[in-house]
């Protein structure tokens, strides 16, 4: 998988030690000794970590899966390596067919930590605006809630102007005694009841946020005044909403990799079956 260099944004392969640009350490291999280099390895992180069946999650260690829906790697009889994505209908893209079998784990692992990060973070709760619960997280690359936001948007920079879109990002919200941040073309709340950050779905913002996002706008910059914390501080700030949806986890520990088994995998969730990766 490609990554950006924090440094001169360079895009390189996660697979370098060293931004090839500019010399920059690669922040994901931080845990290089540690990371599954083979099949073998990758089966027992997999176990490790108490993740659910590979026909839960959808990630196939060392099968040939033919299934629609279905990631994988396997040793082919020619003893090439093969990394694998079988889309909704069937068909069937290679992420990567060598003889490199560290290269071809560290693919897939790298795509099953992202995984576990979407999945833990489809298990958060969410408020709505009368403080009741509502139901979990649940979003569609083209559902009604972002096309809705996509004609509002549209509408406001025609209205409005490019500099008040621009507030709209990296910038803190009030509403209705709620904190919500615009980071990275994503919205989180501040979870008052777990003293932090939880991302949330656009479709499940107040109704009078969608309307006019800038009547609620607070300013760019944290204060005391808010009550809660700073977002920049928070484990969410490291969230890539780049278009394959990844997050960067290299400050992650390898133990936040652990499922927790009253959580639920829900591998229809946000997943675009259809692209290639």
């Amino acid at each position: 998988m490609k990554i950006k260099c924090d440094y001169c944004g360079n895009t390189y392969e996660d697979t370098k030690r060293n931004c090839p640009s500019c010399g920059a350490a690669n922040p994901t291999q931080n845990d290089a000794d540690k990371r599954p280099k083979t099949i073998e390895e990758l089966q027992d992180w997999y176990k490790a970590h108490n993740l659910p069946p590979y026909e839960v999650t959808r990630f196939f260690i060392g099968q040939d899966i033919k299934e629609a829906k279905a990631y994988g790697i396997y040793k082919a009889g020619n003893g090439d390596y093969i990394v694998y994505k079988n889309k909704a209908d069937g068909s069937r893209a290679v992420r990567y067919e060598g003889d490199d079998e560290e290269y071809a784990v560290h693919e897939i692992y790298q795509k099953l930590k992202d995984e576990i990060v979407h999945q833990k973070g489809h298990n958060k709760d969410i408020p709505v605006s009368d403080n009741k619960p509502r139901k979990k997280y649940k979003s569609s690359k083209f559902g009604m809630g972002k096309l809705i936001i996509a004609i509002f948007i549209i509408g406001t920079l025609i209205s409005l102007g490019k500099d008040a879109y621009k507030n709209r990002n990296n910038a803190y919200y009030r509403y209705d005694d709620t904190t919500y941040y615009r980071y990275q073309n994503e919205w989180f709340y501040y979870n008052n009841d777990d003293d932090d950050w939880d991302i949330i779905g656009e479709a499940a913002l107040p109704p009078k946020m969608v309307e006019n996002f800038d009547d609620y706008y607070y300013g760019k910059t944290w204060d005391s005044e808010l009550n809660v914390s700073d977002f920049e501080d928070s484990s969410w700030y490291n969230y890539n909403s780049s278009s394959d949806s990844s997050y960067d986890s290299s400050d992650w520990g390898d133990s936040d990799y652990d499922w927790d088994s009253d959580d639920s995998w829900d591998s229809d969730w946000d997943s675009d079956w259809d692209s290639d990766w």
